[in-house]
């Protein structure tokens, strides 16, 4: 037992490096003034009538930057959704377009978190899974732009304009924001094409972002180490104007994923998660089965288990014993994991992750979720994927089947 969980925690140590470099980055990305200046810059593109479809792209740019939802709402997502309850539009419709677009980093982007756990659990390089993850996204984002399109043209009532609002009026008094804030995240997604080490090119951004706040900003040593450890918080009049990141308060997401490393390690040695597991798997004999089971494992564990991490970890370790048997390819266990439980996790009310995309835009999950277009979307895709008929091995023997 001991062994066991000793060995299913080391298996997220890398992951739980990841996860808090990102949260050190994204702190010293909004102390250096890059995630406001994508914020003031971002908001400029923006026209009335196209609000929500601008929506969703700006938070899918901000997002594959940022590399999580989360934070891409707490900062893009609030100024925007605030600018929509100024034009009197949908609440739901403008958050289904936030959530759309903040997911797609949080699943594909090279510095999230849940994109390298999904390639760790799957044992795959993540360099070699952007492959599998836009087969199926890709079209569903241009199916997004589409219906944002069409559902949100014309949709705003009012007349301010966007460069009015008071969190951009704010941001030009208190920040400097030249263009070359920018630098960071674009020499961090260079990078990660050039297949750079995840680590070295977090650490990177870290430190260009920490010499932007200091030389730029004018912020002290002290401060900027300060708001790495505990989060940025610019406080205007009283409320924040801008929070976020901290290697501290990600200390509660890494403490769960290294106990559900622990929990998985122990039911792997015991034999308990194959007890559960033998009877349906018995029953597979295709690729499309193979599949919808770990569609329906996945999205069993967001909303059992109520984590994001938890719908990667637990199937991604549990069935790629079962894709080497059947011969099917490591590709379709990514795919199936990255468009199942990762991007539904939002969409449960008690859900922590659904929890904290709701807070940020301050719009109940139950009000987005029919708008979450690429949320509940690419799980019908992958499905239907699978159901095309391919060639796989057996053996020395090939057949071709549905699935």
């Amino acid at each position: 037992m001991v062994r066991a969980t000793s060995q299913g925690m080391k298996s997220t140590f890398f992951v739980v490096a990841i996860l808090l470099l990102i949260a050190g980055i994204i702190s010293a990305w909004l102390a250096s003034g890059t995630v406001p200046a994508m914020i003031y810059y971002g908001i400029q593109l923006i026209h009335p009538k196209f609000l929500v479809v601008t929506a969703f792209l700006l938070a899918a740019v901000s997002s594959m930057t940022l590399g999580s939802s989360v934070a891409t709402l707490s900062t893009m997502g609030v100024a925007i959704a605030g600018m929509a309850h100024v034009f009197n539009l949908s609440p739901a419709l403008i958050g289904g377009a936030l959530i759309s677009g903040a997911m797609v980093g949080d699943r594909t982007s090279p510095v999230s978190g849940t994109f390298h756990l999904v390639a760790h659990m799957t044992e795959t390089k993540a360099e070699d899974n952007y492959k599998p993850m836009w087969q199926t996204g890709i079209p569903m984002i241009v199916l997004c732009i589409l219906l944002f399109s069409c559902l949100g043209y014309g949709k705003t009532f009012g007349s301010l304009h966007p460069m009015s609002h008071p969190i951009l009026k704010e941001l030009i008094l208190h920040v400097q924001m030249p263009w070359y804030v920018l630098i960071p995240p674009i020499l961090v997604l260079i990078l990660a094409m050039f297949r750079v080490s995840i680590l070295l090119n977090l650490g990177i951004g870290t430190v260009l972002g920490i010499l932007f706040a200091v030389t730029l900003q004018g912020d002290s040593w002290l401060s900027v180490l300060r708001s790495l450890w505990l989060g940025y918080d610019l406080q205007v009049n009283g409320q924040a104007l801008l929070h976020g990141g901290g290697i501290w308060p990600m200390f509660n997401e890494v403490l769960l994923i290294v106990a559900a490393g622990a929990l998985n390690g122990v039911m792997e040695e015991s034999g308990m998660l194959h007890a559960i597991l033998d009877s349906l798997l018995q029953r597979i004999r295709s690729k499309s089965g193979l599949i919808g089971a770990t569609v329906l494992l996945s999205i069993s564990m967001s909303l059992l288990a109520c984590n994001q991490s938890l719908s990667v970890i637990v199937p991604g370790r549990t069935l790629r014993s079962s894709y080497e048997k059947l011969g099917v390819p490591s590709r379709y266990l990514v795919r199936s994991l990255a468009d199942s439980g990762v991007v539904v996790s939002p969409l449960i009310p008690w859900n922590l992750h659904g929890i904290l995309c709701s807070a940020a835009m301050g719009i109940p999950t139950l009000v987005y979720f029919p708008y979450a277009f690429f949320l509940w979307g690419l799980p019908i895709i992958t499905l239907l994927l699978a159901l095309r008929p391919t060639k796989m091995s057996f053996g020395r023997h090939r057949y071709e089947h549905f699935g």
